[in-house]
């Protein structure tokens, strides 16, 4: 096996051309799949980083409080924990004031999880109920960013929110629930004493722990059953069916949710690119198998048995694909970055891949199996060898119809797995396309926002509206006196960002049935100053605009988007029509009917929750939780670049309150801009995949055409001997070119109605069978088997005769 070894590198480095093509070949495939087996591995094979992660399940569908705690005293198959996903929260105190993602979890979270705190200790039994509450722990990057590591951090109160909280753990820097953003945990405060709230507000999602024994399958039918008790618990009549589709599923499944359709697929790419260049080697190699028919004849003349020669030309492709599998650790590390970046970033499964020594343990692997892959036709063409009849051949060679056969059959595959690559990129490319072709229903040009996030003070309700409604007026002033600024508005929410700000309510004309919780009717509703349309060029439809007169004494008023005016009012004239929030007595008359705004992404897409869309003047506005919404974004038209006006806001906001925590300081383009991200680097990936796929065939084309070409010089000359034209030959050549070609191009198109339905859920408004997609996929792949077959067919028809037949 060594003097093998030691034979197969003196045989590779003594032609470093074909070294050098086949190694950088495979390292496009290996690279690739390394990248991704990294990312599949992390987010859908690795256990979770949790002790017993087996046992960790998602409870569906989500709980006010109350019945998460009936859920935890009474359910005897599995330990229930609730948490809040994303939760924003005020730090000051601690020199410029911050904002921080946190969330708000059940005290028994940390125990359920089984993860201890790096230092100090997690929440204790109890500390989720009222008087024991207000502690926090932290996350180890909030540890270090903000407090620089401080080991003295634990028992010191912080300032969360204007609520002093004891500091009383750091987690370790490796932990992260449920999503990397979070910065600190918090525990839910159950007070059963506030029982509207108890019952009404803050709604959350569980996991739980199943205890020893129990299947999922049991735990869900205990979980039913405990749904059915709680029912009777609301304080107002519930239907019966509520929850009823509750189950229980696997944390890991549920946590990959939103990734694994998308890991799935780069895995299919990356593994065609694979397979091509599997086939590009061993096309290469059946080559050079042939043109070494001479040395295996030798050789066997000497000694050497079939076996033993299969054995050193397998040796010699096993260590080709080390040598690319080497040099795809390289791209893998590179690529890894790239690869992330058209996956949710914050996805904890993600966050901590990297190329590890299960990376490297596959990709030896990889690098074992791929070489017996491409190097089992060559070796077996060598084993078939007659070798007498080698022994006498002068020059070049063949290994017979059928290794010519067997070469092409690899290009024709080599092409069809291509075309589906790039059919793919260019359904993708459309897609986004089209998708930056549609209108938002308003301009981001010249828009800079800034999200400023007041702390809730300990006033009486009428106090706190007034402060907050001051607050914003002041802010509006003086942003109004920085150099540029045009108009200036405030808004609870800028389109197309992930806030989506809801309301029940009743429509005239529509009602609900009195007593439910979750009314049929829930509308996305905007809080916002007069300007918030001129700025973003919203049209007025019918009726009128929002003014300063309507202010928080005045009638209340609102205005809805055409889409909702359309679906409620049919036929009729919406303005003058009233909306009620389900807890109000009184109605708001609905004064004008403005452009339909894409608020929650480019492709009109909507939770199918949302049933229509209202906007408050802000003195008149209410969130969720019965109160004025505190949280505003300003909006600000300018000619002066985003950093300059970035500067001059914190600045400005610093001036009028400097515990008041300002975020997000961006150009409303890049909100646009952002929004396509997904789909962008979706398309790049494919691109990438599609182009490598692309050149690899374009050359194992060039590479089976110039061969066979070559092989055939005695053939040429006797043609045009017997009086062939040169562009008769030249033709012939390139014949068979675009014969390769097209006969993968056929069945690519066939296997791409297939496989593009995988993709179907990425692309807008383009069908998966797009004919202008295909089309253009055909002229392409035409164009690369004329380049392909150019050279070689020029080469042919400028072959002497006299040379040519004297060569045999």
């Amino acid at each position: 096996m060594y003097n093998d070894l030691r034979y197969a590198i003196r045989q590779l480095l003594k032609n470093p051309g074909f070294t050098a093509v086949a190694v950088v070949t495979l390292a496009l495939g290996i690279g690739g799949n390394a990248a991704m087996f990294s990312l599949v591995n992390n987010a859908l094979i690795r256990p979770l980083p949790y002790a017993r992660s087996d046992q960790l399940v998602r409870v569906t569908k989500f709980y006010p409080k109350g019945a998460i705690v009936a859920l935890q005293e009474q359910s005897r198959t599995m330990e229930v924990a609730a948490f809040t996903t994303d939760s924003e929260f005020n730090l000051s105190g601690q020199r410029e004031a911050a904002r921080l993602v946190g969330s708000q979890v059940s005290a028994n979270l940390f125990t359920l999880l089984g993860t201890p705190a790096r230092i100090g200790r997690t929440f204790a039994a109890g500390e989720d109920r009222p008087g024991r509450d207000r502690v926090v722990i932290l996350s180890h990057a909030l540890w270090q960013n903000k407090f620089v590591g401080d080991p003295d951090i634990i028992g010191r109160p912080i300032m969360i929110d204007g609520l002093a909280r004891e500091v009383i753990g750091v987690m370790p820097p490796e932990f992260s629930f449920i999503s990397t953003k979070v910065q600190l945990w918090m525990p839910v405060c159950f007070d059963s004493s506030k029982r509207g709230e108890f019952w009404e507000h803050g709604w959350m999602p569980l996991i739980a722990r199943l205890r020893p024994g129990v299947t999922e399958a049991q735990a869900g039918g205990d979980l039913r059953a405990l749904i059915s008790r709680i029912i009777p618990l609301f304080p107002w009549t519930t239907p019966a069916d509520w929850n009823a589709n509750a189950t229980i599923v696997p944390l890991q499944e549920d946590l990959s949710g939103n990734v694994r359709g998308k890991l799935l697929l780069l895995l299919c790419a990356v593994g065609c690119v694979l397979l091509i260049a599997c086939a590009n080697v061993a096309s290469l190699l059946l080559a050079r198998t042939a043109a070494r028919q001479r040395e295996m004849a030798v050789r066997a003349a000497l000694g050497a048995g079939r076996g033993r020669l299969v054995r050193q030309l397998l040796t010699e492709s096993v260590v080709l694909a080390f040598a690319g599998g080497g040099l795809g650790l390289a791209l893998a590390t590179g690529s890894l970055s790239v690869l992330k970046s058209a996956l949710p970033v914050e996805n904890a499964l993600l966050a901590h891949a990297s190329i590890d020594w299960q990376a490297l343990s596959f990709v030896a692997a990889l690098a074992i199996l791929t070489g017996l892959v491409f190097g089992l036709a060559p070796a077996f063409s060598a084993a078939r060898l007659n070798f007498a009849t080698s022994l006498k051949i002068r020059g070049q060679s063949s290994t017979g119809q059928a290794g010519a056969r067997l070469r092409s059959s690899l290009i024709v595959g080599e092409v069809t797995l291509a075309v589906s690559l790039v059919i793919s990129a260019g359904l993708l490319i459309k897609s986004l396309w089209l998708l930056t072709q549609e209108n938002p229903g308003f301009h981001a040009e010249q828009i800079v926002t800034v999200r400023v996030y007041p702390t809730e003070l300990k006033l009486a309700a009428g106090q706190q509206r007034a402060a907050n409604i001051a607050l914003y007026d002041e802010l509006a002033r003086r942003a109004r006196g920085i150099g540029g600024v045009a108009d200036v508005a405030a808004a609870n929410t800028t389109p197309l960002s992930s806030d989506i700000p809801i309301l029940p309510v009743e429509l005239e004309g529509h009602p609900f049935t009195p007593g439910q919780p979750e009314p049929a009717t829930l509308f996305w509703s905007g809080a916002v100053t007069p300007d918030y349309f001129k700025i973003l060029r919203i049209p007025l439809l019918a009726g009128r605009l929002l003014t300063d007169a309507d202010g928080e004494k005045s009638t209340e008023v609102v205005l809805v988007s055409a889409a909702t005016a359309a679906e409620y009012w049919p036929g009729e004239y919406a303005v003058g029509k009233r909306i009620r929030i389900v807890w109000e007595q009184r109605w708001r008359t609905v004064v004008g009917v403005v452009g339909n705004v894409r608020q929650y992404d480019l492709a009109g897409k909507s939770p199918e929750f949302i049933k229509g869309a209202f906007y408050m003047p802000y003195p008149q506005s209410v969130a969720l939780d019965r109160q004025l919404p505190a949280a505003m974004t300003l909006m600000l038209r300018t000619a002066a670049n985003a950093p300059h006006v970035a500067g001059e806001l914190r600045k400005l906001v610093a001036s009028v309150n400097p515990d008041l925590p300002v975020s997000e300081v961006r150009p409303l383009e890049t909100v646009l801009t952002d929004s396509t991200s997904p789909s962008r680097s979706l398309m790049w990936l494919f691109i990438s995949f599609g182009g490598a796929a692309l050149l690899l065939a374009a050359i194992g084309v060039y590479g089976v055409v110039s061969y066979s070409t070559s092989q055939r010089t005695y053939e040429m000359g006797v043609r045009i001997a017997f009086g062939a034209t040169r562009s008769r030959i030249f033709g012939l050549v390139l014949g068979q070119s675009l014969t390769l070609v097209l006969s993968g191009l056929a069945l690519g198109i066939i296997t791409s109605l297939v496989l593009t339905r995988l993709i179907t859920g990425f692309l807008y408004g383009v069908t998966g069978s797009d004919p202008q997609t295909f089309l253009f996929v055909g002229v392409l792949l035409t164009v690369v088997a004329l380049l392909a077959g150019y050279f070689p067919a020029r080469r042919a028809a400028s072959v002497d005769p006299l040379v040519a037949l004297k060569s045999e």
